[in-house]
């Protein structure tokens, strides 16, 4: 990996992911139904989700070097071998996986980047979303949620666009862990958007 230009004294493990090939068999040491998540925060998610599937492999991207730590603070000491954590870019890394190699996407509240002049870095977009259906295995499914409402609608019309995905009610299937900004927002009584979609 290349070093990040500004930010010295990083660990090995914290240097952005650059874009090599990515195996998940050499990752975990075995091959399993793997199942990603993209912007693991707190990690509460991974580890419980990690817990209750134990024949299944999770890896969590987090790009923010602050929460990049958290989660792997908080994914040692729960000690469960079934996860590893990266410091990654959703894009960077799925292009570097192959095609079908995915058992399961989940993307929650990720950033709205609400003003109009932000949207464009937003993560879901078209172009996203096909890579995301590109990765997933047949019938694997894709997870979104988010607690913005101009977001929630921007997903709801783009997932029109992508013929190779279905959308499913959320409860077609046993609804995952929460995560930390779920169970906060529940707590606040935030209205959230949901997404359950099935590679065809």
């Amino acid at each position: 990996m290349k070093a990040e230009r500004g930010v010295p004294g990083l660990k090995t493990d914290e240097i952005l992911w650059a874009g090599e090939p990515c195996d998940p068999r050499h990752l975990f040491g075995r091959s399993a139904p793997l199942e990603i998540e993209i912007g693991s925060g707190k990690a509460r998610f991974l580890i419980e989700a990690a817990r209750t599937n134990p024949s299944h492999d999770f890896l969590g991207l987090e790009r923010s070097l602050s929460y990049y730590r958290i989660c792997r603070a908080r994914v040692a000491r729960a000690g469960v071998t079934n996860i590893r954590v990266l410091r990654a870019d959703g894009r960077t890394l799925l292009e570097c996986l192959p095609a079908r190699s995915v058992h399961a996407l989940h993307v929650y509240f990720s950033d709205p980047w609400p003003k109009k002049k932000q949207r464009k870095r937003r993560f879901l977009d078209g172009a996203t979303l096909e890579l995301l259906a590109s990765r997933l295995e047949p019938e694997g499914l894709l997870r979104i949620a988010t607690d913005h409402a101009d977001y929630g609608a921007a997903v709801a019309s783009l997932c029109e666009t992508v013929g190779s995905l279905e959308r499913l009610e959320w409860d077609r299937y046993p609804e995952p862990p929460l995560t930390h900004y779920e169970l906060k927002y529940r707590a606040e009584g935030r209205p959230i958007w949901r997404f359950l979609l099935r590679r065809v």
